[in-house]
């Protein structure tokens, strides 16, 4: 569901060069180039309480201290194999990095460093291979996608190309963190990317279309519990909220979402939400996600970083961004990571082309609008309602409950236009506040009815109900000439319009309608029925 509009004008496929860099609630702390472009970043935090940004680069391997982000200093530059792809996580004092497809030289496996050691002239480090046989296939561990390392000291090593099928490979860092033991793998589908929480491990199948949903409980026995493909079919990367409720992911590919899910059950998935950048176009390409408490850290090729407010998953709403690059479009260009977790608040983002930059946000809250349309005769739920936010020029529809849910970023008094065939539109004030939800009712007076005409009736009787291919109206104590026979499906369309004679107690009504649930609804010029519920059973 789109919550913003979307600002400027379709690219081309080819990225082009943009004169400014926009930013909204969030500032530039501090910035350092490199002659080299960049991958991915990650964030670690010494005994100390300094802060260090981990930077991958094609070339290598960058170690910054950001404690002053006003003045980033490069404190360290491992070379490593020449690469696109360089990711970095931690655990205890240790940097894990690994790289993927290489052009030449020996790949560096999954390199070690020991960050107790950054303020030496030379940092200690290691590369580390795990030549064993008893990883599936080929037994030499070249290079991966992505690694990810759980509160346990489990590392996941996603995508290592030239073993299995690329799944998950899982190693204890306990024993000791420099020489990963392995325990176990999942390998029925290649994960280009996820995260682990507990027992549970979040994966991108990204050739697969679909976030993979797997119990890791028993390492040497992994149990698929779920999938879902996801809104581009694409699945670059995921994360879980902090109740493990909901999984937000990204599809790497033009144009596409950040989409939210409800993963309770984990057999039964559903989609809540999903958003896309408002600026830079609508083809830019969504990379990586993060979940910080209410909020997602998501950046954006050439639109730089996303801040979504997702205090209500089903309700995303975009409060924050800062463009880091001067391109724009759908190439692969621009911010490749954003890191949010220092203890400073500040977030880590390498754009491959500028740099890395240091940022901060003060997370601003979303409003949050929802509601119901209902008949302001019968009370009823109206399905499939239009409303449309004129300052914003934000549209939406109810579902077939009625039912709606909307955020903006900015509080303020938005005139809502509310429309259905058959109603007469109405426009209503609506004051929304950063922060809180809003909830209304809006009650829709039918076409060619008022209260002051007429007087809510009960509902005429409907047989036989189930009907086949007739049923039969009891128009005894309908009053008049004639009457208006509505049949609407359940999503509020309109199925079937007759004009029905009052000089018999009864109407004989035939229809072509399929199999389905409906509402049928009476109308005289001086009264309104009740809706009754048809169920056609052929």
């Amino acid at each position: 569901m789109k919550k913003l509009v979307l600002a400027g004008l379709l690219l081309s496929a080819a990225c082009t060069v943009s004169v400014a860099q926009d930013s909204l609630a969030m500032n530039k702390l501090g910035h350092l180039s490199y002659p080299v472009q960049l991958n991915d970043v990650w964030g670690y935090t010494d005994a100390g309480g300094n802060e260090y940004a981990l930077v991958g680069a094609r070339s290598g391997f960058s170690i910054v201290d950001v404690t002053n982000p006003a003045t980033p200093v490069e404190l360290h530059f491992i070379p490593g194999v020449y690469s696109t792809w360089r990711d970095i996580k931690t655990w205890s004092h240790y940097a894990y990095v690994v790289h993927d497809g290489y052009s030449s030289g020996t790949p560096d496996g999954i390199m070690i460093v020991d960050m107790d050691s950054v303020n030496m002239p030379n940092p200690k480090f290691d590369r580390f291979y795990h030549a064993n046989s008893d990883l599936p296939g080929n037994p030499f561990l070249q290079r991966a996608h992505n690694i990810y390392i759980d509160e346990n000291g489990i590392l996941y090593v996603f995508g290592a190309g030239n073993i299995g099928n690329g799944g998950a490979l899982m190693f204890d860092l306990k024993p000791d963190p420099e020489n990963p033991a392995y325990i176990g793998a999942f390998d029925t589908y290649y994960l280009h990317d996820g995260m682990v929480r507990g027992d549970t491990l979040w994966g991108g199948a990204i050739n697969d279309d679909k976030l993979v949903v797997v119990d890791v409980s028993n390492k040497s026995n992994p149990q698929i519990l779920g999938d879902i493909i996801t809104p581009n079919a694409f699945t670059h990367n995921c994360w879980v909220s902090d109740d493990n409720q909901t999984v937000y992911t990204t599809d790497e590919i033009s144009g596409a979402y950040v989409a939210a899910y409800d993963v309770s059950d984990p057999a039964n998935i559903s989609e809540r939400d999903r958003i896309r950048i408002s600026y830079g176009g609508t083809d830019v390409i969504p990379h990586n996600t993060h979940v910080l408490g209410d909020f997602l850290v998501t950046s954006y090729y050439t639109s730089g970083v996303q801040i979504v407010d997702a205090t209500m998953p089903d309700i995303l709403i975009e409060t924050a961004y800062y463009d880091t690059s001067p391109l724009t479009g759908n190439g692969y260009n621009g911010a490749w990571g954003a890191y949010p977790f220092l203890p400073s608040g500040n977030i880590l983002v390498t754009d491959i082309e500028q740099g890395l930059f240091i940022l901060n946000s003060t997370y601003p809250k979303g409003c949050y609008f929802t509601g119901l349309v209902k008949d302001s005769i019968t009370q009823n739920p109206i399905p499939n309602a239009d409303l449309v936010m004129l300052n914003i020029n934000d549209t939406l529809r109810a579902n077939i409950f009625g039912e709606f849910r909307t955020g903006t970023t900015d509080a303020a008094i938005y005139p809502v236009v509310v429309s259905k065939p058959g109603y007469y539109t109405d426009t209503v004030d609506v004051v929304l506040t950063n922060g809180l939800e809003t909830h209304v009712e809006i009650a829709l007076l039918p076409l060619g009815f008022s209260l002051e005409e007429g007087s809510l009736k009960s509902p005429v009787r409907l047989s036989p109900n189930p009907a086949a291919g007739f049923f039969d109206l009891d128009l005894s104590g309908v009053d008049g000439e004639r009457a208006t026979l509505q049949v609407y499906d359940m999503r509020g369309s309109l199925m079937m319009e007759k004009t029905v004679n009052l000089s018999e107690n009864t109407a004989h009504v035939e229809h072509g309608l399929p199999n389905g649930a409906y509402i049928v609804q009476l109308q005289t010029p001086q009264a309104l029925f009740e809706p009754t519920r048809l169920i056609i059973q052929k």
